[in-house]
């Protein structure tokens, strides 16, 4: 045997005194010489096994989202809950016409505004919370009906009692905003007014700082204030929160002109 440049040449004599024939090996085959002397090549070049590849799949696996537990109508839903039930409640208030931002499933100001409108309009405690007794009043609840359906057109409508001003369009409740009146020493007039002038900016007076102001009784104006408690606190105006202010501005539900029936 014989190794040449990494080939191993494997002589078998087949006479005796043969010559070997010298061959290239690099095509792995047989090769007969003379006298019938065989050679085989062998290459003993490195070889490589290549392992089966395998591929494993992992199982499936389902998560089920935990329920919320605001769903249940016994629970209670105040400022800083968030979620499915907050959002289910704020389109609920909106359908009935309570007047918030739009819907976001947070809740914030406007929503608990919406929610002490509600208590209000129904006679409920005023805290702006979404309890067991608000929530079940709030799914059997019908949109409120005005002091006058008889008037068309649109007007707006301050109930003193139950602290609500009602929007309202041609006999119909539109929308409900909570608002804070005069209290019993400077007292928010009853009777029936037009909205006179405005300003679309921040008026200081000497009673306070009113947020764009609509005046329908001399100085007594709807006006933003950044405080709206649950009772008459003014000196006089009504107060609304400032978001209320800003969409009776960008709506365009109350220009100069506007009547205003106080009751």
């Amino acid at each position: 045997m014989l190794a040449v440049a990494g080939v191993v040449l494997v002589v078998v004599a087949g006479a005796a005194g043969a010559a070997a024939l010298l061959v290239d090996g690099d095509d792995g085959d047989d090769v007969t010489a003379a006298g019938g002397t065989t050679t085989s090549v062998i290459d003993d070049t490195t070889s490589s096994t290549v392992a089966p590849s395998t591929t494993t799949i992992a199982p499936t696996t389902t998560t089920t989202a935990p329920a919320d537990p605001l769903a249940d109508p016994a629970a209670t839903i105040r400022s800083g809950d968030e979620g499915p039930a907050v959002l289910a409640l704020q389109q609920r208030l909106v359908e009935l016409g309570y007047w918030m931002p739009e819907p976001d499933g947070k809740y914030g100001a406007g929503t608990s505004h919406a929610v002490t409108a509600f208590q209000k309009v129904q006679g409920l405690d005023r805290d702006g919370v979404a309890g067991p007794a608000t929530r079940a009043a709030i799914a059997t609840a019908t949109r409120p009906t005005p002091a006058d359906s008889s008037l068309p057109g649109r007007l707006l409508e301050v109930d003193l009692s139950r602290q609500v001003t009602f929007v309202v369009l041609d006999g119909g409740v539109e929308w409900v905003l909570d608002i804070s009146s005069g209290t019993a020493s400077t007292p928010t007039h009853a009777g029936n007014f037009t909205i006179e002038r405005q300003i679309d900016g921040l008026r200081i007076s000497d009673l306070g700082r009113l947020w764009r102001p609509k005046y329908f009784d001399g100085g007594i104006a709807f006006h933003g204030a950044p405080s709206v408690p649950p009772y008459p606190a003014s000196h006089g105006c009504v107060r609304l929160p400032n978001a209320s202010i800003d969409w009776m501005w960008s709506s365009g539900v109350a220009p100069v002109g506007t009547p205003v029936h106080v009751y």
